[in-house]
């Protein structure tokens, strides 16, 4: 059959006939009951005609869809990736995709940092090249095995035919942004404190998590026995030496800030306990304000220059280096918890946070976009994100990295995480990028 009267769209309408006439056969077989009627060997001849024809339309659309192009792989980043709009991409019927996915798949276009720096720059170009290639999805809405595939394999821009767009905000490009970010989607819930009673609160939370066999880190079971002792109810001895008391019999750091938080903040500390715990609070901000300049490089006149001049960002330092506690960060996941400490924090915030650090530190560290608060969030938005292979890892024993061209992309930014064989964050940091 001569095919080169047929246009691109002729013979996709080709090919439905065509296939509706085999499926019209097929049935037609199953119906004739004599296998050995002429009307049977018609059929059957008929099928494989069918088929045949077929086979040769495919072919020749599949090589038309190489020569035109509807939609690009630069098409596609220029049109939605660049913007990170969500998508509703349709296959052709004849496609591998079609038959893989079925008709359509939706999501998120999943680009490397090289690859998105250097469509970035391609599109620059209003004669830049239109190749095909493959396309990478995050969707959630179809079988697992298919999510997998499509994070994977995805698909060729040649098996194309729509996509549609349900973006109608001003179009950005996240990844070009400079200056202070918001984390999409936010809603700020009004908390009011007044009344709460955060010990008992805290318990029964932590109580529900050892009911449902949830692994409780030590950092929690500290706060678990002070929280007892607050409230009112005994507790093992044995239990108190294991969690909240140091081997010289005087109560952990932690635990006296604990304990005298809560009485501050119910207004029942006097002025020497108030002067009592201003000096422990006192301790452990000298302290972390030397595991600052001993991980950053800063030199003790480097930091007096900063404290001189810099008064309200050195107090603000202080405070936040002062209020921080061991946490963590994933509290949904039971066998595995993240969680970080001081000397983490300080690491991730100080090299990636404050800005004088970051400018007078010995180390060349890249800049978060984001309010203090809003770290900590973005933090755990991206470990959830990550669950299924960070538990994977940990459950083998292996400690959790990502980084490089492979590094987790949110809202503009490559992140570049690592996490040990317990479950501690050792480090998470925005990587480079071109800038706009």
């Amino acid at each position: 059959m001569d095919l080169s009267g047929y246009d691109l769209n002729g013979l996709h309408l080709l090919h439905k006939s065509i296939s509706e006439l085999s499926a019209s056969t097929e049935s037609e077989m199953h119906i004739e009951e004599d296998l050995h009627s002429a009307n049977f060997k018609e059929l059957s001849e008929k099928l494989f005609y069918y088929s045949a024809l077929l086979e040769m339309v495919i072919i020749e659309i599949r090589k038309r869809q190489k020569d035109k192009l509807l939609f690009s792989v630069e098409d596609m980043f220029r049109m939605v990736g660049q913007f990170d709009k969500y998508v509703i991409i349709y296959f052709y019927h004849t496609s591998d995709s079609y038959i893989n996915y079925g008709e359509e798949v939706h999501g998120h276009i999943i680009y490397g940092r090289k690859s998105r720096s250097y469509l970035t720059e391609t599109i620059v170009d209003d004669n830049h090249t239109r190749s095909d290639g493959k396309i990478l999805l995050d969707t959630i809405n179809i079988d697992e095995e298919k999510i997998k595939k499509l994070k994977t394999d995805g698909f060729l821009a040649s098996e194309i035919y729509k996509i549609e767009t349900f973006n109608h905000d001003p179009e950005e490009v996240a990844y070009k942004k400079q200056g202070l970010k918001t984390i999409p989607n936010t809603i700020e819930i009004p908390f009011e404190s007044a009344g709460f009673d955060l010990a008992r609160v805290e318990n029964h939370i932590i109580s529900m998590k050892i009911s449902d066999g949830y692994k409780i880190l030590a950092h929690e079971m500290l706060r678990y026995y002070v929280n007892e002792l607050i409230i009112g109810n005994n507790v093992p001895e044995e239990l108190l030496n294991k969690y909240v008391i140091e081997d010289n019999g005087v109560f952990k750091e932690q635990a006296l800030v604990q304990m005298n938080s809560y009485a501050l903040h119910h207004d029942v500390l006097d002025e020497i306990q108030k002067s009592y715990f201003n000096i422990i609070l006192g301790i452990r901000a000298e302290r972390r304000i030397e595991l600052l300049k001993k991980d950053l490089g800063i030199t003790n006149d480097v930091f007096e220059k900063f404290k001189i001049n810099h008064p309200s960002e050195y107090r603000n330092t202080r405070m936040m280096l002062m209020s921080f506690r061991e946490e963590t960060l994933t509290n949904t996941w039971p066998q595995y918890p993240i969680y970080w400490d001081e000397e983490r924090f300080i690491h991730i915030y100080g090299r990636h946070y404050v800005d004088y650090f970051i400018n007078f530190s010995t180390y060349n560290g890249t800049h978060f976009q984001y309010t203090y608060k809003d770290i900590r969030r973005l933090i755990c938005l991206v470990l959830d994100s990550l669950r299924e292979d960070i538990e994977s890892s940990l459950s083998n024993g292996k400690r959790y990295d990502k980084y490089g061209d492979q590094g987790y992309y949110f809202n503009g930014d490559y992140y570049t995480l690592r996490i040990d064989e317990t479950g501690r964050l050792m480090t998470f940091f925005p990587m480079g990028k071109p800038k706009a």
